[in-house]
């Protein structure tokens, strides 16, 4: 495959109400049925000076920052002007983390983060259901659904942060918010017409503060009219460690992009919660309700970074992550021929000293049998702020 070429880069400046400094992050990219495109992503201020970390942020960008959602609508490099998306839901001060999914009839479901005033490290499990048009409970961090049945024109929004609450899977309950991306809707199999959707889930702090971390997938069952979480992904033995955002302690994963194989199974690549400098690599046979062993993905170097995967039509994977072992830089493609055992590069996306954060992709059929791969990534500025680029691979044959 050609290498890429940049073909957009997407600025503050393409945000009304944007300052300097602020940063665009966080991509979720899909292609509906169409033809046309959907990209989801965040716009986040400039942190005020204030203590982040003592209202559980992560980072300082990271929610409680007032972040906001933006949508847009294209065809390859082309987009329309950004929408600002407003749930419209009492309490709510900061929106982040949109994860996109296509299920039946083209309809679109997103995913995302709300605050209430704290972030993920400071939140709570929430101890009693949401109740609509009433605001949240207090000190929780909220996963809301959003869904739109006019190709993102419109969109219809719930909380359901009640799929936190304790069970039989999570005794304690947990604090979820979604992997930024896109999930998938099951082909194959007995779970044909799931939605599947990662998130990643924080347990109940320990004596000393610190906050174990799990990858799993937020399962639907009934066209998003109801949810529950899965089964957490494997904790890898040796792996405990404590993230660079400070506050987790991780298990070996955490955001992670997931796919669904011809043979039914799906399967995720997680990055390295330890930033260890490659990835984990695991498989689900029962729809995504539980997972097997993780595979470290020795051919698979990368920083900690979430990255961008999808399945073709053959049952060839593609991975869109930053290949450096040590920083967000060097964009690459990697395909797998054997259902993510292995990896081999097929594309660099950047130069090898280029910033390259989070991404996302998808697959853009061409006349005569030819394709073309777009990729939407981070491009983080030294000591500034973080922008969008779009980047489109040369028409190849998918042979």
């Amino acid at each position: 495959m050609d290498p890429a070429r940049t073909m957009t880069r997407m600025s503050v400046a393409d945000v009304p109400g944007a300052h300097q400094g602020d940063s665009l992050r966080v991509p979720a990219l899909v292609r509906l049925p169409g033809g046309r495109l959907l990209l989801a992503h965040d716009h986040r201020p400039v942190p005020r000076p204030t203590d982040w970390a003592g209202r559980g942020g992560a980072l300082p960008d990271d929610l409680p920052n007032p972040n906001s959602l933006w949508l847009r609508t294209g065809s390859g490099g082309f987009w329309g002007p950004p929408r600002r998306l407003d749930p419209g839901l009492p309490g709510v001060t900061g929106l982040s983390d949109p994860c996109l999914t296509v299920g039946s009839g083209g309809v679109v479901h997103l995913l995302a983060s709300a605050s209430t005033g704290t972030g993920l490290f400071g939140a709570r499990t929430p101890t009693h259901p949401a109740v609509p048009g009433q605001p949240p409970e207090p000190g929780t961090l909220r996963l809301l659904h959003a869904v739109s049945h006019d190709g993102g024109t419109t969109w219809r929004w719930s909380d359901i942060t009640d799929v936190c609450l304790p069970s039989s899977t999570w005794p304690r309950g947990a604090v979820v918010f979604p992997a930024s991306g896109h999930g998938t809707r099951l082909r194959h199999g007995p779970w044909a017409g799931r939605l599947v959707q990662p998130v990643v889930a924080a347990l109940t702090p320990r004596p000393d503060g610190s906050r174990p971390v799990r990858s799993a997938a937020l399962l639907s069952d009934d066209s998003g009219d109801t949810w529950r979480l899965g089964s957490p992904l494997p904790a890898v033995p040796g792996t405990e460690a404590t993230s660079l955002a400070g506050g987790a302690a991780t298990s070996g994963t955490d955001e992670h992009a997931l796919a669904e194989l011809p043979d039914g199974r799906l399967v995720t690549s997680a990055r390295d919660g330890a930033y260890g400098g490659t990835r984990w690599t695991s498989w689900s046979t029962d729809g995504g309700q539980t997972w097997g062993e993780l595979l470290h993905a020795d051919d698979l170097p990368d920083p900690g970074c979430n990255a961008g995967l999808v399945a073709l039509d053959d049952g060839r994977l593609l991975l869109s992550h930053a290949s450096s072992l040590r920083a967000r830089r060097a964009g690459r493609l990697s395909v797998s021929e054997d259902g993510g055992r292995t990896w081999r590069a097929c594309a660099a996306l950047t130069g090898p000293e280029t910033p390259f954060g989070y991404s996302d992709l998808a697959v853009l059929p061409l006349a005569g049998g030819t394709a073309q791969v777009l990729v939407v990534a981070e491009h983080p500025q030294p000591d500034g702020p973080t922008t969008l680029t779009v980047l489109m691979t040369a028409p190849t044959r998918p042979a």
